[in-house]
């Protein structure tokens, strides 16, 4: 099979699956903020082909991009595109779920991307191991299903990556100008993209580090550097020039409102997370909580056989640094592997490191799992193929032959999955972000250490069900974040979900049903916990648990 079938094949599938999935996915608080705008940017877009004169004045374009205007527009124009697709044209999904299918068409290319990336210069088993734990891991299947930024910039930042390694098998400037128009969208997608360059100009350091010189022009030493790759170059000039042009927004007082963009970003409004029993915010919890998190909210599998990848990825990168200026250049594998490598870590790292606000688990370095699956990935590569010597010793030459190779690769692949999916499958409908691998002892061990239940305020389809059926003509609150609730069960009535055969209300005292969530970031929680569960009046009728946790409890009046 070619590489490009590979991956056309893998896009399919992938699209596939989670648009069956989509139906059945809760719903988060960042989906009201992401799909509107989404909708509304489509809508504009279809209005510069029939009244092109209004729609690129500047109260065109204002009226379009001030929903959201924070952010920039790609994901979004995704979003609005696929929900005019699925939604409105083919009308198979509901209005959010069909801006949602955007982040699920973003998941799809960044698995093909893998394919496309990985298949020839790193591995057949490497490349499908990949997406296969990609697929595997509950949070980031959860992700890839909902209107946020997080996947979209994922998959823009694999890409460029990937883009880049491409660029440096054969320099030609045709190779330069898509590399840095592929950052410029990466740079369209989400704030935390620029950031990728780094690990990128990292490997050339490492490649070139030799060609630093220093000489003497006159009286001054000067310090000669190693000429860069033209990929750089093109990111540095192409890029802020894509951002520019392909946000309307900015078209108009550029200045300003790059200004308001940054400024926003640099003091962002604060966003509880709860750690180590503790709630942060500022000051924001500490480096630890990051790579913390990072590690226990993936199988441990996964984190041995990245551990295992990155052990090898590292073999590679000391290899580019010993060599560095030598003839031949490095081997594409080792370029691969060592990018893979120091991307990873900047993931990981440029949160952990810098002084911004940490929040939400895992959502702030979503770009982190795809290196480490690709790590996982090469570590399964590397153990499948002692697997298969151990057995041909042990079993004779029958055994160690090409079949007898891809029967041990399927089974440790299968075996390297099977935690995630099945932790996916219990974690289902909206509760992933309940899921902690076994370094995090499980849900029940997590929250014993201190760590958060859920978080992102989901409105999954079971409780909303079950409320349309139990809760007819009451007041419902939902506590001890009742806002958001307001906005995501809007959608689900539009979208025909629940007939709404109940009433929001936002205070205890006038609500005949409570919902209590068990999100400890609310400092409101134990209050309210003592209240339901401690008076008389209140009595509890429903509740959700996993692994013996309650994730949410719902009360109502005697």
């Amino acid at each position: 099979m070619s590489t490009r079938v590979a991956a056309a094949v893998v896009f399919a599938a992938v699209f596939a699956l989670h648009l069956l999935c989509l139906p059945q996915q809760g719903l988060t608080d960042d989906d009201d903020f992401y799909a509107p705008a989404g909708i509304r940017c489509a809508r504009w877009v279809g209005e510069v082909f029939t009244q092109p004169t209004t729609a690129l004045a500047q109260p065109g374009i204002d009226a379009a991009f001030t929903l959201n205007h924070e952010h920039p527009p790609l994901a979004k124009l995704v979003f609005g595109a696929s929900w005019a697709l699925f939604h409105r044209g083919l009308g198979i999904l509901g209005a959010l779920d069909g801006a949602r299918a955007g982040c699920a068409l973003f998941a799809a290319v960044l698995c093909a991307t893998l394919i496309l990336w990985l298949w020839r210069s790193v591995g057949v088993v490497t490349a499908l191991g990949s997406v296969a734990l990609l697929l595997s891991l509950p949070r980031f299947f959860f992700h890839s299903e909902v209107a946020t930024l997080d996947v979209p910039v994922a998959s823009m930042i694999v890409v460029t990556t990937a883009l880049f390694t491409w660029a440096g098998q054969r320099p030609a400037i045709g190779r330069a100008v898509v590399v840095g128009v592929a950052f410029g969208l990466a740079c369209l997608t989400k704030l935390n993209a620029p950031f990728l360059v780094l690990p990128c100009l990292g490997l050339v350091l490492a490649e070139r580090w030799r060609g630093f010189d220093i000489v003497v022009e006159g009286r001054l030493p000067l310090l000669r550097f190693p000429p860069l790759p033209s990929s750089l170059w093109a990111m540095a000039l192409l890029g802020p020039l894509v951002f520019v042009v392909g946000w309307p927004w900015l078209w108009h007082d550029t200045l300003a409102r790059l200004g308001a963009y940054f400024a926003f970003h640099l003091q962002h409004y604060p966003i509880l997370f709860f750690y180590d029993g503790e709630i942060w915010n500022k000051p924001f919890a500490p480096a630890a909580a990051v790579v913390e998190m990072a590690l226990i909210t993936v199988p441990v599998v996964v984190v041995v056989l990245g551990a295992i990848g990155g052990g090898s990825a590292t073999v590679s990168l000391l290899r580019i640094v010993r060599n560095a200026g030598a003839s031949p250049a490095p081997a594409l594998r080792d370029r691969v592997l060592a990018l893979v490598l120091l991307q990873a870590l900047f993931s990981v790292g440029v949160v952990a490191l810098s002084a911004v606000p940490r929040y939400g688990g895992e959502k702030l370095f979503m770009p982190f799992f795809p290196f480490l699956c690709v790590l996982a990935g090469q570590g399964l590569s590397l153990v499948a193929r002692a697997g298969a010597d151990v057995l041909g010793a042990c079993f004779g030459p029958r055994v160690h032959t090409k079949a007898g190779r891809v029967v041990v690769v399927v089974v440790l692949l299968l075996l390297a999955s099977l935690p995630g999916a099945v932790g996916g499958a219990r974690f289902w409908g909206g509760f992933a972000l309940s899921y902690y691998g076994e370094l995090g002892g499980g849900l029940r061990g997590a929250v014993a250490r201190g760590h958060e239940r859920t978080y992102y305020d989901v409105a999954d389809k079971e409780l909303a069900r079950w409320l349309d059926q139990n809760a007819v003509g009451q007041k419902v609150s939902f506590q001890p974040n009742h806002k958001e609730y307001v906005r995501t069960y809007r959608w689900l009535r539009n979208d025909g979900v629940i007939r709404g055969s109940f009433t929001l209300v936002d205070r205890v005292d006038a609500a005949d049903v409570v919902v209590l969530t068990h999100e400890r970031r609310w400092s409101t929680y134990p209050a309210l916990l003592q209240q339901l569960a401690a008076r008389p009046e209140w009595r509890m009728r429903h509740e959700k648990r996993v692994d013996g946790v309650p994730l949410y409890t719902v009360f109502d009046r005697r």
